[in-house]
């Protein structure tokens, strides 16, 4: 298939500036030499010259000498036989797309899709692989994972994955030789350093044409809605996944269980509070600028762009989800697991439902903390929590001397709700909580949030006066909170 003109231009403008970087380090080298030779010529040493053209000549080498290129897997490889449906799926798109269908399939554990060249020279030869984020396939349906695939083989459809190797490695050397010449305290790593700030300014509006182009060619092949509902998904759970691995997956996981991955993502964004904060990090990309290092275009580009193509697909963005194309996505999950952590052990963690898992694991936690750290604060009752608003920087003291003091309220707001949360349920309160949601505990049709009600301890907002009638009202005021009286667990 011939090249689209403006690929072709981008490609040679990218050679050329690579072409453009090595000249200009090889031309100080030359032209350092020739001041030495000059200098032998004239029967003189200049101590200086020669200090200054042996450390720039060495860092030039050193840092622009090719290095060679490792790819190790990004993730964990899915064989054709073992997931026939994902496959297929690529393969049709591959076609569509006037493609060669990846040599390899990988699954990896982020919010993402890319293909590239493994093990190339240059951009040339190699293996076509593919990788798709796990997390992705959760969140995405069919038709739209579909048009993800069609952006990524539009990166092979224009050429990018052979440009891409040339762009990377520039990159590099220009970065190596700013770094080591900024190591060695010499000035003559300036010219290096407007050169990069030069090349990347370019190549990343090369990057950002690429984007456009592949976001273009999946439009034409599957439909418009697929695409920019995939774009505005993506662009707000990216960052949410992060939040949802960190904040709620591994601190369960740290419990030697094994709640799923993927299915508690899903819990995670339905859960009130994420989808608000999923709605206020969708506003925040469709007000993004970009900037010139941008390597991808600001989310509404892309989608203005996207309503601009002609002949568009017409594919809509509903369709069962892309999740379902996978076979046996619990031990998909335990490997992955295993491969990202490094540790084996962890795909044999006993695994579970999420309200099976979590609850265990976090009253695990808590009860853990009010062991260790209960009986050394002075004596409380939960009648008491509400007049201990003036005491909770001294009571987060009595816990971890080495909170900084600007965030003792708040953290002995939180000592309050672990106390007054393990307290109620020694006491026969049921405690529940899932992904994205807080943990309550609760007894028939009451419901009490222990983290919230330290909080608002906190925050000046519940009285004594509202605490004991609320105490009163179930019946709480008189269990142990603290002292040398807690009942162990």
């Amino acid at each position: 298939m011939r090249k689209n003109p403006s690929l072709a231009g981008r490609a040679v403008l990218a050679v050329v500036l690579m072409l453009g970087f090595y000249l200009l380090a090889l031309g100080i080298c030359v032209t350092l030499a020739l001041l030495l030779w000059a200098d032998v010529q004239a029967g003189r040493v200049h101590p200086k010259l020669w200090i200054v053209a042996a450390v720039t000549i060495g860092v030039v080498a050193w840092s622009v000498w090719p290095r060679a290129a490792k790819f190790p897997d990004p993730g964990i490889r899915l064989r054709e036989d073992e997931q026939p449906a994902l496959w297929k799926l690529v393969r049709q798109v591959a076609q569509a797309a006037g493609q060669e269908p990846p040599r390899e399939l990988f699954l990896v554990g982020d919010v993402n899709a890319f293909v590239a060249e493994r093990d190339s020279r240059m951009g040339f030869g190699g293996t076509r692989i593919l990788g798709i984020g796990l997390p992705l396939l959760q969140v995405l349906s069919v038709p739209q994972l579909k048009s993800v695939l069609a952006h990524e083989f539009g990166h092979f459809h224009g050429g990018d994955t052979r440009l891409g190797p040339f762009v990377y490695r520039t990159r590099d050397a220009i970065g190596r030789t700013v770094v080591n010449f900024q190591k060695a305290g010499s000035l003559m790593g300036k010219p290096f350093e407007w050169y990069g700030r030069l090349f990347l300014r370019a190549t990343f509006a090369i990057s950002r044409a690429q984007e456009f182009a592949a976001d273009a060619l999946a439009v034409r092949l599957v439909g418009r809605e697929p695409v920019q509902t995939s774009l505005r998904l993506t662009s707000e759970v990216a960052p949410l996944f992060d939040h949802y691995v960190r904040g709620e997956y591994l601190p369960v996981l740290n419990r030697n269980v094994r709640p799923p991955l993927a299915g508690g993502f899903a819990l995670f964004l339905a859960s009130r509070a994420i989808r608000e904060l999923q709605v206020q990090v969708r506003e925040e990309a469709m007000q993004a600028k970009g900037n010139p290092y941008d390597s991808h275009p600001p989310l509404a580009e892309r989608l203005a762009a996207a309503a601009a193509v002609e002949r568009p697909g017409s594919e809509p963005a509903s369709g069962p989800p892309a999740i379902g194309l996978l076979r046996n996505l619990d031990a998909l999950e335990a490997k992955l697991l295993a491969f990202q952590t490094g540790a084996e052990e962890v795909a044999r963690l006993p695994a579970g439902p999420w309200h099976e898992v979590a609850v265990p694991a976090l009253l695990a936690g808590w009860s853990a903390f009010v062991d260790q750290h209960g009986r050394k604060l002075p004596a409380l009752r939960v009648a008491d929590l509400a007049a201990q608003k003036g005491r909770l920087a001294e009571l987060a003291a009595a816990v971890d001397p080495q909170v900084p003091e600007e965030e003792r309220r708040g953290f002995g707001a939180w000592v309050l709700g672990v106390l007054l949360g393990v307290a109620l349920h020694r006491a026969g309160w049921a405690v529940e909580t899932g992904p994205g949601d807080p943990a309550y505990v609760v007894r028939g049709e009451v419901r009490l949030e222990p983290m919230a009600i330290g909080r608002s301890l906190a925050g000046g907002t519940l009285t004594e006066e509202g605490w004991a009638a609320e105490c009163a009202r179930h019946g709480i005021g008189d269990l142990v909170l603290a002292g040398p009286d807690l009942p162990s667990g």
